[in-house]
């Protein structure tokens, strides 16, 4: 009898181990990216809110798109003008963004980048997802999407003004 006990207990820890291991799954990417955002967030905001270009740096993608935008040293990496047009007291970029990012920050659909891939995106300010021709576009739109595991800051961008 204690024979048939101990072969039943064997059993239900091999069938509850079974279990457990089919409710083991890895989280989706837009999953991993919801659960990452507020961290992002807050670290970001608090990044330009100090006008902390070390920190925002590794926030953004090294091909990083901005209005008048190009890579004057051609070095592949956009990142220090896009710093440079932020400056510029006639573009007036940083308030730009304190003004998007005022507004909030939503999630859009994702949309191919220039390398043709998609990835979990976010837009400010939150009237940027609703985009369909240039007439109702913002002024300005700041764009986030989660690569590789990580939000990366990907987009500033000046609208028809």
């Amino acid at each position: 009898m204690s024979r048939l006990i101990t072969c039943f207990g064997l059993l239900l820890c091999l069938l509850s181990l079974g279990l457990a291991q089919k409710k083991a799954r890895t989280p989706t990417a837009s999953e991993q990216a919801n659960a990452a955002w507020p961290a992002f967030l807050k670290s970001f905001r608090e990044a330009v809110k100090r006008r902390d270009k070390a920190a925002l740096k590794r926030m953004m993608v090294r091909d990083f798109f901005f209005s008048n935008g190009s890579d004057e040293n051609n070095d592949g990496d956009t990142r220090d003008e896009a710093f440079k047009f932020m400056a510029d007291p006639e573009v007036k970029g940083w308030q730009a963004l304190d003004k998007v990012l005022s507004k909030g920050v939503v999630a859009a659909s994702p949309e191919p980048n220039a390398q043709g891939k998609t990835y979990p995106r976010r837009v400010a300010p939150p009237e940027a997802k609703r985009i369909k021709s240039l007439e109702n576009a913002p002024p300005w739109i700041a764009s986030f999407e989660f690569r590789n595991g990580q939000w990366y800051f990907t987009m500033l961008s000046e609208c028809c003004d």
